[in-house]
């Protein structure tokens, strides 16, 4: 092969190489110290956090649970015990709708207030 064959030739030493260096340069890095083991910044929880409030509720529910519940807390896992306030809170909710619907002739409290409100 001449010389003007050679540099026709893309090869790894000429072009690959340097091209590696410089993508290596100006890639941004992140930056960890040696005694903080990767894990997300919490800035970035705080801001899940108060883009999806939710989450604390549901964790909020979980530990009130397990407050009141005492040492019985411990048989159940978290999503069990998020179920269960869920359904209680359910059955509490329409069994209250149904005392008030019989107490103010058909009507919630609620819907009683907003209809007075209303006039």
């Amino acid at each position: 092969m001449n010389t003007s064959q050679q540099q026709l030739f893309i090869t790894e030493d000429k072009y690959i190489t340097p091209l590696v260096k410089i993508l290596d340069q100006v890639t941004p890095k992140p930056i960890e110290t040696p005694s903080q083991p990767k894990e997300p910044s919490k800035s970035l929880s705080k801001s899940l956090d108060d883009l999806f409030p939710e989450q604390q509720y549901d964790e909020k529910v979980v530990q009130e649970a397990k407050k009141i519940l005492g040492v019985i807390a411990d048989e159940f896992t978290p999503e069990q015990l998020k179920d269960a306030v869920t359904e209680i809170q359910y059955l509490a909710s329409t069994w209250l709708d149904d005392f008030e619907r019989d107490a103010f002739d058909g009507l919630t409290l609620n819907e009683l207030l907003h209809e007075k409100g209303a006039r």
